[in-house]
């Protein structure tokens, strides 16, 4: 059997991402701390940056994909 290429191991899933709580996201090199706002009915989650209190979506900082070094977390 050959080993798959490129796995990426997720310590945490968007399925399991509640509001209130601290999240970490590392993608292409960047990293993000934010506490979710509110789940919205499509699947996306407005969000507020822990250093900047700025807000956006989640899939703004998906949006180019996920990089090799993609890891998602809570804090």
């Amino acid at each position: 059997m050959k080993p798959v290429a490129n796995y990426i191991r997720v310590n945490a899933s968007f399925d399991i991402i509640r509001t209130g709580k601290h999240y970490l996201l590392i993608n292409f090199g960047e990293e993000w701390r934010f506490e979710v706002m509110e789940i919205l009915a499509n699947e996306d989650f407005r969000i507020r940056m822990l250093d900047t209190l700025e807000e956006q979506l989640l899939s703004d900082l998906i949006a180019y994909g996920k990089g090799p070094d993609f890891t998602f977390d809570e804090l």
